[in-house]
């Protein structure tokens, strides 16, 4: 059994001596997929969409702003321009969406597999690209995405069972590092074996680095990237203990 202490103890011995790395694999992580906000970006997404569709449809009527320009002035408070604007901007949300869904969930995968690697002694930032070879990104980025929109429709059904589907989906994204090629209902009914019964205990695990990420927000929110490895590492070495749990069952039962 596995305890809070104990999984944070082994993270700090790793990042006694590989922190900076891991700090570097973390900010790449962050910066591409926004954060942990992946399910807020895909309401931004939607909203996106919907106000890039509008703000495009031009009326050439004479009595249209956009003939009119000479009258109103192209300054910020000409309807056109402020529509244009607007436009641009949803079009670059959605962009920055597409970008986080292609790219940011495999580099979501190859995240995990650096930090297993990197307890095995191989502690290159590499690592973090390697879910781009052919026949891994699109897959791996296509079952996250997927992951996401399963936990996305359990949280608008209630919010606590959208909390425990992401407790019970939690270790998919290392299961996938490990084996990319796993069908994802595979993946989610080994993570689902792996989490029953441990869920809430999962659960208090993140709620201890609150406190850290509290204090990151001081600093204007940029502190909080520096708990990140140090919570990233320490959930890799729950999963490490679930991996040698298993084998170790499977041993006895050989």
């Amino acid at each position: 059994m596995w305890s809070r202490a104990g999984l944070k103890q082994q993270a700090k011995d790793f990042l006694r001596n590989n922190y900076w790395k891991a700090f570097v694999v973390c900010l790449i992580v962050a910066i591409v997929t926004g954060g942990s906000g992946r399910s807020e970006s895909r309401s931004e997404f939607n909203n996106g969409m919907y106000n890039v569709e509008r703000e495009y449809i031009v009326d050439f009527s004479p009595g249209n702003d956009i003939f009119n320009i000479s009258t109103n002035g192209i300054g910020p408070g000409n309807p056109f321009v402020f529509n244009t604007t607007f436009g641009i901007f949803a079009a670059f949300i959605v962009f920055s969406i597409i970008i986080g869904i292609i790219i940011g969930n495999a580099l979501t995968v190859g995240e995990k597999r650096f930090f297993l690697r990197a307890f095995e002694g191989d502690v290159s930032i590499g690592n973090l690209f390697t879910t781009f070879r052919k026949g891994q990104w699109m897959p791996l980025a296509g079952k996250i995405f997927l992951l996401d929109i399963y936990i996305l429709l359990w949280t608008l059904l209630l919010i606590i069972p959208g909390i425990i589907k992401y407790y019970q989906y939690r270790m998919v994204p290392y299961i996938l590092s490990e084996d990319p090629d796993m069908p994802l209902r595979d993946a989610i009914d080994i993570s689902t074996r792996m989490t029953d019964g441990q869920k809430g205990d999962i659960f208090v695990l993140d709620l201890s680095f609150l406190g850290w990420y509290l204090l990151g927000l001081l600093f204007f929110g940029i502190g909080s990237i520096f708990v990140r490895p140090y919570h990233e590492a320490t959930v890799a070495k729950l999963f490490e203990h679930y991996i040698s749990e298993r084998s170790q069952e499977a041993s006895i039962e050989y």
